[in-house]
């Protein structure tokens, strides 16, 4: 049985949500189940009661999550009871990070970096590129992996990979489309958007009105509605990749212009740089550059061929 079991039991429990507590604990929802059925085969017993709106605790499991949380609450007691004997500080590296690479890659990432640098404190900030950059430079955070180079000496921004944004709908909502649709057209649609993501921001770059498009701040209940058909989405295609692989929604490209964001890895300098930081960096590049390999999220590396030919004849666009 390993804490963090009991932390993510603890969690599912307070959110009554698998999908609540992962964006809560910042890990997949593959992850946070994988762990609860580990807990519930180890004790043999049934936690939770799931159901169509999330999940209830089972008598075995109030009774646990009753005894859980007083084992927590002594556990911190204890850990700051002893905290100023520690000989040296922790190594930290806040990391900040965009909405699309949160739900590629950080809960992979960080599982990997527990082992590699297992010293090494890591915070995650998910956040829009305009206040990652921010962030930066006020020092709050360390590193940000946004789609905007910072434009400040003190960093040095590193492209890891080009993302073409496409809209993403339910087959009734996008019946008759072509597979590549104009921008006019996607901005035209109903449409669930966040005002600082990409989609508002080419429009506004670009003249295009966004004239049905609802401002949604949180994530899931973006998701949900263009799941449930209700609305639209332009952006990355991770964002929901799996429900286009099952058919469930549709993806098409977006083009007159084509959308294009680059994501960098903003840093201190190479000069600078802790052995802790360079590792965690060289763990991120490499879980890119096996998923650019792969064509699992259709990234592209670094100013690839297919978007320097239409950007050389005004038919690309980068946003930032």
């Amino acid at each position: 049985m390993e804490l963090r079991q009991l932390r993510y039991f603890c969690k599912v429990a307070e959110h009554r949500s698998f999908t609540a507590a992962a964006e809560a604990l910042n890990v997949s929802q593959p992850t946070l189940g994988v762990q609860i059925q580990k807990l519930e085969k180890e004790l043999d017993l049934r936690l939770f009661r799931r159901h169509s709106r999330g999940v209830d605790l089972t008598e075995a499991g109030s009774i646990y999550f009753s005894h859980i949380q007083d084992v927590l609450r002594r556990l911190g007691v204890a850990e700051q009871a002893v905290d100023h004997l520690r000989t040296a500080p922790r190594q930290a590296l806040r990391i900040g990070v965009i909405p699309s690479v949160s739900i590629a890659m950080m809960s992979t990432v960080l599982e990997a970096a527990d082992s590699l640098v297992p010293d090494l404190e890591i915070s995650i900030l998910v956040e829009f590129t305009e206040n990652l950059s921010l962030a930066l430079i006020a020092g709050e955070i360390d590193c940000a992996l946004s789609f905007a180079p910072v434009q400040d000496e003190r960093f040095e921004s590193t492209p890891l990979y080009l993302d073409r944004m496409r809209l993403i709908g339910s087959p009734a909502l996008l019946a008759g489309l072509p597979d590549s649709v104009p921008f006019t057209v996607a901005a035209a649609l109903p449409l669930a958007l966040d005002k600082y993501s990409v989609a508002p921001r080419a429009a506004k770059e670009l003249g295009v009105p966004l004239t049905r498009s609802l401002q949604i701040r949180s994530m899931m209940l973006r998701q949900e509605l263009v799941a449930n058909g209700q609305r639209g989405f332009i952006g990355p295609y991770l964002f929901m990749h799996k429900q286009v692989e099952k058919g469930e929604l549709r993806c098409h490209d977006i083009e007159q212009p084509s959308i294009w964001c680059q994501l960098y890895l903003n840093s201190k300098r190479a000069q600078t740089l802790s052995e802790a930081e360079r590792r965690i960096f060289d763990l991120i590049r490499q879980h890119i550059d096996r998923s650019i390999r792969s064509g699992e999220y259709r990234w592209l590396p670094p100013n690839a061929k297919a978007f320097s030919a239409s950007r050389d004849i005004g038919e690309a666009y980068m946003l930032y």
